[in-house]
């Protein structure tokens, strides 16, 4: 055999097998594939007759079915309407993000600049019925890097989260939970031992008396197989009938054009007819690729999209890529049968003519041709190849001769070398081989490819690298009625550089216009991603706008300055009071203007408050920048649990929700306020710097007496869980309160300073260590609220005359900034304060 015929082999093997990789989608729903990843639904409750809800297409996405007659709402990823489903149809909201993030599985489609989920809802109909189904990305897995709990322990199980979706039905508030978790597939050694057993029946077939008929049972089998695996994928796929039906034969009719050649070429065998063989392979090659190595990862995951029990679809997966593989490489035998059973014909005249290879033989008529093949040699030789001579023979042999033969060795000579086309046994076992070199080489290389990225597949083809997360393409719209990072995003994002300005010194108002002015135009164009042009610094080239949000407010000390008079600063802007146990560094605290800078990227963090130092230059100076963390998005099991603090306090519990009542009165600037200020909030910034080393001194007992709280759980003290209502008049058997009298929680009740409420979305700081060698490390506490004197003074001079934290906790900084209500287009931060 040539060096060139065996290169030939391997490269159609390896193209054969990486020809699995075009359509290694076919066999996905909604997108995904076999995974271990796993999501289930809990709970949805309180239960409303007529509305369900459901996980379908393998975690893919949602289906919600209402049949209640009224509306029921989902909502989106920042607390707003997203979805009606109701009498009149099924809306998405345009002003909502998550109708451009759920277009697809991978949250890949740009939000649209100027969609706002604080606009008014701006509903589109996107279709009739009662139910609707959408891809949810709290519920699945969304990075293309496995967790952290994964990556270090892949082979046990894991929880990664727990997620929440919110149903508005009728007036009625219902929460949708349920769980994500890792699940590790099986070994799979068993099954690609089946595999290989296929394979070697199918080639152990083609070498038997009678190829062609149990060649086509092997064919037939293998459609058969294949059928049932794809009608598994039709019945777990969501929609209509012939949405369903479009999942079993494909879109484009492939898959049923694959089964009709196989049938084809089953029929055909199974009639006698030898080289169908070539249909059988196409179409082996076919199924092999597209239900063998394209469903690969089936047989070491846990789950995959199909309504088979999960053995029964791996041992489908597995058989069916075995007998395509061994139709495959049962060819080139087949195809030397044929060869030889022609070179038998021109020297037997009883034996199988090549007319009658075309058509059904007789077991009689095979079985001489077997026999003619099977001659041991491939060279001419003087001697007789079919044993001793008995006696005269009046025929050529088939068999042993019985006497001499006119002509010794002639057909055997004939039958095995390369005659009339064919090719010799040695060379087609080598072709074989050659081609399974090729096949394993492909293969490889397919399934190293899809493997890299089974989390969530690269779903690029613009030749564009793709980001290894999505944390850079989430943004989070700047222009709207309100400022963003008060409310929006809703899960806090994990760095934030605080800074504070004061105006140089005869700052004209003109210039103080000018400086908002173009730190409104920076942010919209950070927030969205974008760079800022010529004066960019580049740092955050590259990097997407990883939910980067910029507030501005304006500190006591602004009015008076810039033209703006003294008389102008409202009532709930007047400096903070001293507290008991403060003690404040000046040239920390305060300040002109103020800027919260947060995003998911600490690059991205610091590049935008470098970019609005550099804008000011000329009109402020950088007065004080505070640096702070929180937990990084993926790092939790639990995406919606309480964040904690460096004590490792859940810290935020009782935080007002936006679902409440009375939330936008507690935390928002109402009408009773300043025009320029109505829609907007105060912020009270605080460096609480924690004394670490005494506080880890303390058992954990005391420290949960000194909170009120389970240090583990974050219940009260009292029982129960974290969101159980707290009892301040709770007791314990042995009387006492369960709650201290000087415990953290009852001093900061809501109940025992008149109601008193405020939004915190503070972030830890560490700034190493201090001259007595403690850490130098603790909170920047942030509290949003519609009055000071109402919400954080009165709550902060309780805690300051008796807090039990007290002992464990320094204020060290302080700052007060009215932020103004957002800038919507065209508009700029503040424009309604410095305009004249």
């Amino acid at each position: 055999m040539s060096v060139l015929r065996v290169g030939v082999a391997v490269l159609l093997g390896a193209v054969f097998a990486l020809l699995g990789a075009a359509p290694a989608a076919a066999h996905t729903v909604g997108g995904v594939g076999a995974t271990n990843f796993r999501t289930t639904l809990s709970a949805l409750g309180p239960a409303v007759s007529g509305v369900t809800l459901k996980v379908i297409e393998n975690g893919s996405r949602l289906e919600m079915t209402n049949t209640t007659g009224a509306d029921v709402t989902v909502r989106g990823y920042a607390d707003e309407p997203y979805a009606k489903i109701g009498p009149d149809g099924i809306f998405v909201n345009d002003n909502s993000p998550a109708t451009y993030l759920n277009a697809n599985r991978f949250g890949s489609v740009k939000v649209p600049a100027g969609v706002n989920p604080e606009n008014p809802a701006k509903w589109r109909k996107v279709g009739d019925g009662s139910v609707f189904r959408w891809h949810d990305h709290r519920i699945h897995w969304m990075a293309k890097t496995m967790p952290a709990a994964v990556a270090a322990a892949p082979t046990e199980h894991h929880q990664i989260s727990t997620w929440t979706v919110v149903i508005d039905a009728g007036g009625r508030e219902l929460s949708a939970s349920g769980t994500l978790e890792w699940v590790p597939g099986p070994d799979p050694g068993w099954w690609f031992l089946a595999a290989g057993g296929a394979v070697l029946l199918v080639l152990g077939a083609a070498l038997l008396p009678r190829p062609a008929r149990w060649l086509g049972t092997a064919a037939a089998a293998m459609v058969v197989i294949d059928l049932v695996h794809s009608v598994g994928i039709g019945l777990i796929t969501a929609g209509t009938v012939p949405e369903r039906i479009g999942a079993v034969i494909g879109s484009d009719f492939t898959q049923l054009l694959i089964w009709l050649i196989g049938g084809l070429g089953a029929a055909l065998l199974l009639r006698g007819h030898l080289r169908a063989a070539w249909l059988t392979a196409v179409s082996g090659l076919l199924i092999g690729s597209i239900s063998g190595l394209s469903d690969l990862p089936a047989l070491w995951r846990s789950s995959a999209p199909s309504a088979l029990p999960a053995d029964l679809n791996r041992a489908t997966v597995a058989v069916a890529l075995g007998l395509g593989v061994g139709l495959l490489l049962a060819l080139p035998l087949v195809l030397r049968r044929y060869a030889t059973a022609r070179a038998g014909n021109s020297v037997a005249p009883t034996g199988v003519g090549v007319a009658e290879v075309d058509q059904p033989v007789t077991t009689e008529e095979t079985d001489a041709a077997v026999t003619v093949a099977s001659a041991p040699t491939e060279e001419p030789s003087p001697e007789p190849a079919t044993g001793p001579a008995e006696g005269p023979s009046p025929e050529p042999a088939t068999g042993p001769a019985e006497g001499p033969s006119p002509e010794p060795a002639a057909a055997p000579v004939v039958a095995g070398a390369a005659v009339a086309g064919g090719i010799s046994r040695r060379s087609a076992v080598g072709l074989v081989a050659a081609a399974g070199v090729g096949g394993l080489v492909g293969a490889a290389a397919t399934i190293s490819l899809r493997d890299g990225s089974s989390a969530a597949p690269n779903t690029n083809t613009t030749g564009t690298a793709v980001p290894l997360s999505d944390l850079g393409t989430r943004i989070v719209p700047f222009h709207g009625t309100r400022q963003a990072g008060i409310v929006t995003p809703t899960r806090q994002q994990a760095h934030a550089v605080l800074a504070a300005f004061d105006l140089v010194e005869g700052a004209s108002r003109d210039a103080l216009r000018s400086l908002l002015r173009g730190w409104t135009a920076a942010a919209a164009r950070l927030t969205a991603g974008l760079p800022l042009g010529a004066d960019d610094n580049t740092a955050a080239l590259g990097l997407g706008a990883a939910s980067l949000t910029v507030t501005v407010g304006f500190g006591p000390s602004l009015f008076g300055k810039a033209g703006l008079a003294g008389t102008d600063r409202p009532a709930g802007l007047a400096p903070l009071p001293a507290f008991p146990g403060d003690e404040l560094d000046p040239a920390r605290s305060d300040g002109d203007l103020g800027v919260i800078i947060a995003a998911d990227d600490p690059t991205v963090a610091y590049h935008a408050v470098r970019a609005l130092q550099g804008i000011a230059k000329g009109t402020a100076t950088l007065r004080w920048q505070a640096t702070g963390f929180a937990r990084a998005r993926g790092a939790a099991g639990d995406e919606g649990a309480t964040l904690r603090n460096l004590m490792g306090q859940v810290d935020g519990t009782n935080n007002p929700k936006s679902t409440d009542p009375d939330f936008e009165r507690r935390i928002f600037v109402g009408e009773d306020g300043p025009d320029w200020l109505r829609g907007g909030s105060y912020v009270v910034i605080r460096r609480i710097r924690m004394l670490l080393d005494d506080w880890d001194a303390l058992a954990v007992p005391a420290q949960e007496k000194v909170i009120g709280r389970r240090k583990d759980t974050g219940a009260p003290l009292h029982g129960g869980t974290e969101v159980t209502p707290v009892d301040l008049s709770a007791r314990g058997t042995d009387g006492k309160l369960a709650v201290a009298p000087d415990a953290h929680i009852r001093l900061a009740a809501a109940a025992n300073n008149a109601g008193a409420a405020m939004l915190r979305r503070g972030f830890s700081y560490a700034d190493g260590l201090r001259p007595d060698r403690a850490p130098d490390a603790g909170l920047l506490f942030l509290a949003w609220q519609a009055d000071p004197g109402r919400g954080f003074v009165p709550v902060q001079q309780r805690l300051a005359n008796g807090d039990a934290l007290s002992r464990f906790i320094r204020h060290e900084a302080s700052a007060l900034f009215a932020v103004p209500p957002g800038a919507v287009e065209g508009r700029y931060l503040g424009q309604e304060l410095v305009e004249p």
